[in-house]
Order: C-alpha cells, then structure tokens, then sequence
C-alpha cells in the first residue's frame, strides 16, 4: 500500500500592519502548493 500523495499548505495573515516578508519566503522556498491568507475586511 502506498501513501496517498501530500498536499502543502502555507499560511499568512493579512492585516495592515502584518509584514509581508515571511509570506514572501514561504512562496519562494516553501515548497508549497498552495499559500492562502486570512484577511480582515475591516479595521475595527
């Protein structure tokens, strides 16, 4: 039996006042397939 084949997520945030450099990192190094990010649709 063979292990099903993995799927890589990579993970951000995106605040205003987040920095953008470790998600820059992921994209480029991380070996991911997929990168989504949680984005606030307002400031409160």
């Amino acid at each position: 039996m063979t292990n099903p084949p993995t799927f890589r997520i990579g993970s951000g945030a995106g605040y205003s006042g987040d920095r953008i450099d470790p998600a820059q990192d992921l994209a480029e190094r991380g070996q991911l397939d997929a990168l989504v990010f949680e984005c606030l649709a307002e400031r409160t």
